[in-house]
C-alpha cells in the first residue's frame, strides 16, 4: 500500500466521523481530554505517532495483532493500540525508541497522583505483548497492533474506564479495519481474546486465534506468537518471501 492509503486511513480515524456515540466512545486522534490531556495539541500528537508508526511498518509487517478495542490507559494517550506510553518512554530513554518509530515520541497524558503515572500511563497488557513478541524474535516493525474497534469505549460520564464495544459500534467502525487490513494485504492476522476472535468472525473477517495474555495467559500467547514465525520463516525458505 502507498504512503496515500497511509494518509487516507490515519485522515478517517482521526476524523471519528462513524463514532455512533461521541459521549461514550473516545477518539485519541481527533478529541481532546481537558481533564487527563496534558495540551490542547494531545489529539494531533497522537495523529502524528500513528502516521509514524503505521508508516515504519508499510512493506515490512509479517503478522498483525488485532485486539478488541483500546483501553483508556494505552492508545488513549499513546495514540499507538497496544502500547502505552510509559513502555515508549523507557524505551527512548534506553536508546530503543526507534523500536516504535523514528523521531520524537511525547507524553499525552496529564500527570496525576491519583493515575500513578509520573513516568506516563501503563497498560500492562501492552507490556506482554511488545515484551511477547521481541521476546520470541520478532522485530518491532515486522508486527503491527491494532483493535477491531478503532476507539475508546467508556462508560457516559467516565472516560477513564474501559466497557466492551456493543453490536452497533463494531458495525459503525467496521469500515475503519477493512481499511487497516488493506494496508497489509496478505499478512496474516491474530486475533487476540476470544471476544475479539467473536467479533472478527461475526464481521466476516478471517484471523487465527491467540489468547489473550492476561489472566495468566502468557504463556500461551508467547506459545503461538512463536509458532507463528517459525511456520512463516519455514514457508519463507521453502517457497519464498510471505
Amino acid at each position: 500500500m502507498s504512503t496515500n492509503d497511509l494518509d487516507a486511513f490515519v485522515s478517517a480515524v482521526a476524523a471519528g466521523e462513524r463514532i455512533p456515540d461521541r459521549g461514550t466512545m473516545f477518539n485519541p486522534w481527533g478529541d481532546h481530554d481537558p481533564a487527563h490531556d496534558v495540551t490542547p495539541e494531545a489529539p494531533r500528537i497522537r495523529t502524528d505517532h500513528l502516521h509514524r508508526y503505521l508508516a515504519a511498518r508499510l512493506g515490512r509487517a509479517r503478522v498483525l495483532l488485532i485486539a478488541e478495542a483500546p483501553s483508556y490507559s494505552g492508545a488513549k494517550f499513546s495514540g499507538i493500540a497496544m502500547t502505552s506510553e510509559r513502555d515508549v518512554l523507557a524505551a527512548h530513554r534506553a536508546g530503543r525508541g526507534r523500536d516504535y518509530f523514528d523521531g520524537r515520541f511525547t507524553r499525552t497524558s496529564r500527570p496525576l497522583a491519583q493515575l500513578k503515572n509520573a513516568e506516563g500511563m501503563l497498560e500492562r497488557t501492552a507490556s506482554i505483548v511488545w515484551t511477547a513478541m521481541t521476546g520470541n524474535g520478532w522485530a518491532p516493525t515486522e508486527f503491527v497492533l491494532w483493535n477491531a474497534v478503532a476507539y475508546h469505549p467508556h462508560d457516559a460520564g467516565n472516560p477513564l474506564s474501559n466497557r466492551a464495544p456493543n453490536t452497533r459500534e463494531r458495525r459503525a467502525l467496521q469500515p475503519l479495519l477493512e481499511m487497516f487490513l488493506a494496508l497489509f494485504p496478505d499478512v496474516p492476522r491474530l486475533a487476540i481474546g476470544r471476544i475479539c476472535q467473536q467479533s472478527l468472525s461475526d464481521m466476516g473477517i478471517d484471523a487465527s486465534p491467540a489468547r489473550h495474555p492476561s489472566y495468566g495467559g502468557a504463556p500461551e500467547f508467547r506459545a503461538t506468537v512463536s509458532g507463528l514465525r517459525q511456520r512463516l520463516d519455514g514457508r519463507m525458505l521453502t517457497d519464498g518471501p510471505v
